[in-house]
């Protein structure tokens, strides 16, 4: 390697972090705030029965979130859907990761989100800001029903959504699982805390 081109990576190295550190820098400062509103407002409501989890082709991330939260909490009723397709199943990498975490993702088949799907969840979970925005205004459904699953995590990585994993690296899948058990937990501890 030349003098150049390692002061060229040397460059590039150092404006990556300068951009991981600068580029989700609202949410990384809100992360707090709002882990701590979505603590009180789930504390303070009627404890769901009816849980909706979503995510884009519910294939990855909200069968993940709804087998975890189910075997959690196995007195509610925990189901997921996705803004895309149906009929599909999990990634391979999924049902395998899943298994090593004591979960069967292998029968699970996306379905669609419909307006009798939202409309009978008493919480409806999604994996970032826009798919809020589309559940509240498709489905004329109250933001107070919504929690975006990242601001149940109590630390904070990147960004505030939730990683989508699909046609990624098992340690791509294996960071957004970790992440969901993160955000599980906390919504299973405050659900167990009301029973």
């Amino acid at each position: 390697m030349t003098a150049i081109s390692s002061v060229k990576l040397g460059a590039r190295r150092l404006l990556r972090r300068a951009y991981d550190a600068t580029c989700n820098f609202p949410d990384r400062m809100l992360h707090p705030r709002r882990h701590l509103a979505v603590q009180r407002r789930i504390s303070r409501a009627a404890r769901p029965q009816r849980i909706l989890v979503v995510c884009h082709g519910n294939i990855c991330r909200s069968p993940y979130l709804q087998a975890v939260l189910q075997r959690a909490l196995p007195d509610l009723a925990v189901m997921s859907a996705g803004f895309f397709g149906s009929d599909r199943p999990v990634p391979a990498i999924a049902v395998a990761l899943g298994a090593k975490r004591g979960l069967d993702l292998s029968r699970y088949r996306s379905r669609p989100l419909t307006q009798s799907t939202v409309g009978n969840a008493d919480l409806v979970i999604v994996m970032d800001s826009y798919q809020a925005q589309q559940v509240a205004r498709t489905f004329a459904t109250s933001r107070k029903r919504i929690v975006i699953a990242g601001d149940l995590d109590p630390q904070f990585e990147a960004t505030r959504s939730i990683t989508d994993p699909w046609s990624q690296s098992s340690d791509v899948f294996e960071s957004s699982f970790d992440r969901l058990d993160r955000c599980a937990a906390t919504l299973v501890g405050i659900l167990q805390s009301r029973k």
